[in-house]
């Protein structure tokens, strides 16, 4: 297989159809990318497309000085949050999330499902760098470092802001009176 650059070079030249390659190289590691980033979705085809069609147009502007791989995850990662940017404000919740495994009743599953909601709706009020990092560790349970190579920042970062996510997840808690309920 022939290296990244020499392919960029290749495709800049005029050869098209080598950009193939480029996609067979790396779209199990985007569609891992996306999924790790916006959870499972029917659409992770089409977002992997995109992605790949958005680095082929921006192919001019790669510096051969920076790896190719780093400099793709750069472009899939910035697409999933635009992604998650323009979602109409509300996650999408698996069964598992909202049926906690030992609710016996209706009335126990129907408070876990206000708890869980209401959880998700103050979480929507973050930013998107720190709610981003919720998510990852706790709704995908990511490590420090699977975070830190996915959003393509320092392990320092990754913990600073899953940090002040928490603390700014309780201060939306608190201020809404409902903060005693919840363990962060």
């Amino acid at each position: 297989m022939q290296d990244d650059k020499m392919i960029v070079d290749e495709v800049l030249n005029g050869n098209k159809e080598a950009y193939a390659q480029i996609i067979q190289t790396y779209h199990k590691r985007i569609r891992l990318l996306i999924r790790k980033i916006l959870g499972p979705s029917l659409h992770e085809q089409d977002i992997a497309q995109e992605i790949f069609i958005k680095a082929y147009y921006h192919l001019g502007d790669y510096s051969k000085s920076y790896d190719f791989g780093a400099w793709l995850y750069r472009i899939a990662t910035n697409h999933c949050f635009d992604q998650l940017r323009s979602r109409k404000r509300s996650i999408a919740v698996t069964n598992a999330e909202v049926e906690p495994a030992t609710s016996h009743t209706p009335e126990a599953e129907y408070l876990a499902k206000e708890r869980s909601a209401f959880l998700r709706e103050r979480m929507m009020t973050l930013d998107s760098k720190y709610r981003v990092v919720l998510e990852m560790r706790y709704l995908h349970f990511m490590t420090y470092e699977e975070m830190s190579e996915m959003l393509d920042v320092p392990i320092s970062t990754v913990r600073t802001r899953l940090s002040r996510g928490k603390e700014k997840l309780k201060g939306a808690l608190t201020r809404t009176g409902r903060g005693g309920d919840y363990y962060l």
